[in-house]
C-alpha cells in the first residue's frame, strides 16, 4: 500500500524549461561555448549538472565550477528560477492526495534552497511535509542520494510504502538504486519509452490518472 509519495520537481510539478534554458544560454555565451539546439538544451532540464554540463553541453572540467556559479547567479541571485509555472492539474492532485492522508515529499536534484523558493513562490510548499534537494557543495546531488536524504529525514517511511513520481529515466534509475518503485509522467521533459525501458511501473498523461493509480495501490 502506498503511503508516501516523493515528487520530482522539474518536469513533474513545474515547467521550468524557460528559466533553465535561458540560464544555460547565458552561461554558454559567457564561456565561449556554442549554444546547441533547443532539443539538447531541453535535455538539461532535470539531470544534475555533473551529468548534463559535460554530456549535453560539452563544458570542460576546467570550466565546470565557474559555469555552475554563473548559472546559479542568474537562476538564484537574479531570481531567474521564478520564471516557472505549475503544470495544469498538479495543484489539484497535491490537494487531493493530502486530503486523503498521503505524506508528500519533494525529491529534486535542484539545490534545496532554490526548490523551496520556487514552491513557496507558487503557493504549493504547504502540501509537502519535506522539500529535499541537492546541496550546493554537490555532496548530495543524484536522485538516489536525494531519495536517501528523504528517508533519513523520515526514518519511519518504509520503502515498500513509498513511490517516486518523475518525468525522466534519471528518476526511474535513482528510484531503483534507492530501492523504491517509480511511476512516470509524460508531460515533462523525458521520454515515455525510456522511462518504461528503465523500469517505470507506469507512465501517465494526466494528473488525474496519477491519483487513480495511487488510490488503487
Amino acid at each position: 500500500m502506498i503511503k508516501n509519495i516523493y515528487f520530482d520537481l522539474d518536469g513533474t510539478l513545474i515547467d521550468s524549461a524557460p528559466s533553465i534554458i535561458e540560464g544555460l544560454r547565458i552561461t554558454l555565451t559567457k564561456y565561449g561555448y556554442d549554444i546547441p539546439d533547443y532539443g539538447t538544451l531541453r535535455k538539461c532540464v532535470g539531470p544534475p549538472f555533473t551529468y548534463s554540463f559535460p554530456n549535453y553541453l560539452g563544458i570542460k572540467d576546467e570550466d565546470f565550477k565557474d559555469a555552475v556559479a554563473t548559472y546559479r547567479h542568474y537562476y538564484d541571485a537574479e531570481n531567474g528560477c521564478l520564471n516557472v509555472d505549475l503544470f495544469e492539474g498538479v495543484e489539484e492532485l497535491l490537494a487531493a492526495l493530502v486530503k486523503r492522508g498521503y505524506c508528500l515529499f519533494v525529491c529534486t536534484s535542484k539545490p534545496e534552497p532554490t526548490a523551496k523558493k520556487i514552491l513557496e513562490y507558487l503557493g504549493v510548499a504547504k502540501y509537502f511535509t519535506e522539500i529535499c534537494g541537492a546541496t550546493l557543495d554537490a555532496k548530495i546531488n543524484t536522485k538516489e542520494q536525494v531519495i536517501d536524504l528523504c528517508f533519513r529525514r523520515a526514518p519511519w517511511h518504509l520503502k515498500d510504502e513509498t513511490i517516486l513520481i518523475g518525468d525522466t529515466k534519471f528518476d526511474v534509475d535513482g528510484a531503483e538504486a534507492a530501492g523504491i518503485d517509480c511511476i512516470g509522467v509524460s508531460w515533462g521533459f523525458g521520454s515515455r519509452e525510456e522511462m518504461l525501458e528503465h523500469g517505470a511501473l507506469e507512465v501517465f498523461d494526466y494528473p488525474g490518472e496519477v491519483l487513480d493509480y495511487i488510490e488503487s495501490n
